[in-house]
């Protein structure tokens, strides 16, 4: 289970979370107003375990003004969450409220009731069809394990989010999580750019698909390192003790490996589970999940939420994501500054996807006054090693260029794009575009990353 720990260590150097293991933390060491913020954060989600400790620490006086009716209200709303001891609570409780408290308990319940979450917050799963052929790979990359990390004996995965065209080329790969970090990424970025997905109609939406990738150096002996089913099953179990880590890994191995059989759908109640548990990395995979419809219904208005909350948490993916949400179509100038915000904020964690999403919008933005195309390059050197594969990369070069009136680089860095976009088999439709607008000493601004 090396990997799995090399997992959890990573997940632990996120930035501060209220998590259900800082919330006990902080109870144990009676810090009591930290452990009831922390669970208070949770138990609005519909977190049980948080809801029935809310409703003791009420009880008791804990952190906050001692309630017996406080109390109530929560333990009944743990025991409506499937809380055995919630209900076991609430009926200690409910003999010494005072007459017509149940109705003021039934109002402050009210806005975390089951009913009204699944309103607010939850997805509707549903039956993954559109994903079963929108995401069916009909072209696989060959697994390249990285010569370094193979002499070496290093193992890993590697869970990485892409866009899927029309015509079923790939675009923007991100990678949501890398075990050990640094091992592994740049080969998984360069082989998503290979992959082959099953076209669709011209004018329909890109799709955004997940796929795992698991390096494991077959030298070893399998006491060393365990195969995916062993791997998978004590994943399972974790998971279902209600390690919130382990709930977000078993649903990254539902989505991400097709050989598992299973859809989005099926991994998003354990996504969801490890969110409401306090991940910041899970609250995003749900944000995203119902921003695109993935697994589940479409509902944007609940995406936002899930996102924004993993976001102010400087969970860089949800940053670049809301980044690329305010872009999408022909944004105003108020949503490309919006955007500007989120990703200067991933990009000063030194998140990879936040720079070089930051590049590219420095480089061609239509706003002139947000317009850098030097540190747009600046930007663009940080990253290029692990994205020198992409036509992106030479894409936003170009249109940097442009922007400065360097034209002569600009149709150079535009044509080693199509070059290599050409071997990708992209529609080279756009990028022709851009590269006559330099051959016409014009510089061009818009989208170059599709969102």
């Amino acid at each position: 289970m090396r990997g799995l720990l090399l997992l959890v260590a990573v997940l632990l150097c996120a930035p501060a979370r209220a998590d259900l293991v800082t919330a006990l933390l902080a109870y144990q060491k009676a810090d009591y107003e930290q452990a009831f913020r922390d669970y208070r954060e949770l138990a609005e989600l519909g977190q049980p375990v948080a809801q029935y400790n809310l409703a003791i620490m009420y009880a008791k006086g804990q952190g906050v003004r001692q309630s017996d009716l406080n109390a109530y209200a929560w333990a009944t709303l743990a025991a409506e969450s499937g809380q055995a001891r919630g209900k076991t609570l609430a009926e200690k409780l409910r003999p010494g409220l005072a007459p017509g408290s149940e109705k003021i308990a039934e109002d402050i319940r009210a806005p975390f009731s089951r009913a009204a979450l699944e309103a607010r917050l939850m997805p509707k799963v549903e039956e993954d069809a559109d994903a079963r052929t929108s995401c069916r790979v009909l072209k696989a990359a060959d697994l390249v394990y990285p010569p370094d990390a193979e002499r070496n004996g290093v193992q890993g995965n590697v869970f990485v989010e892409l866009v899927v065209m029309p015509d079923g080329s790939t675009r923007n790969p991100r990678i949501l999580y890398a075990v050990p970090p640094g091992a592994f990424e740049p080969a998984v970025r360069t082989m998503v750019l290979h992959l082959r997905y099953k076209p669709r109609e011209a004018r329909t939406k890109p799709a955004h698909c997940q796929v795992m990738y698991r390096f494991e150096v077959r030298r070893h002996s399998a006491a060393d390192y365990p195969d995916l089913e062993r791997f998978l099953d004590v994943t399972y179990q974790k998971a279902e003790a209600g390690d919130i880590d382990a709930q977000l890994v078993y649903g990254m191995l539902l989505a991400g490996l097709p050989q598992l059989g299973h859809t989005r759908s099926d991994a998003l109640p354990w996504f969801l589970k490890a969110a409401q548990g306090g991940s910041r990395s899970a609250q995003y995979v749900v944000g995203s999940s119902l921003l695109f419809g993935m697994g589940c219904h479409c509902e944007e208005n609940k995406g936002e939420v899930w996102l924004r909350r993993a976001a102010v948490a400087d969970q860089s993916n949800a940053q670049v994501t809301l980044a690329a949400y305010a872009l999408r179509g022909t944004p105003e100038a108020a949503n490309i500054k919006l955007a500007a915000v989120w990703l200067e904020r991933a990009a000063a964690s030194g998140d990879h996807d936040g720079m070089y999403y930051l590049s590219a919008l420095l480089a061609a933005t239509p706003v002139e006054e947000m317009r850098d195309p030097k540190r747009a390059l600046s930007l663009l050197e940080k990253v290029k090693a692990d994205v020198s594969t992409d036509p992106a990369v030479f894409e936003i070069r170009a249109a940097a260029q442009a922007a400065s009136g360097a034209f002569e680089d600009a149709v150079s860095s535009e044509r080693r794009a199509i070059a290599m976009a050409t071997k990708l088999k992209w529609d080279l439709e756009p990028l022709n575009e851009r590269l006559a607008h330099y051959e016409s000493r014009q510089p061009w601004y818009g989208d170059l990353l599709g969102l």
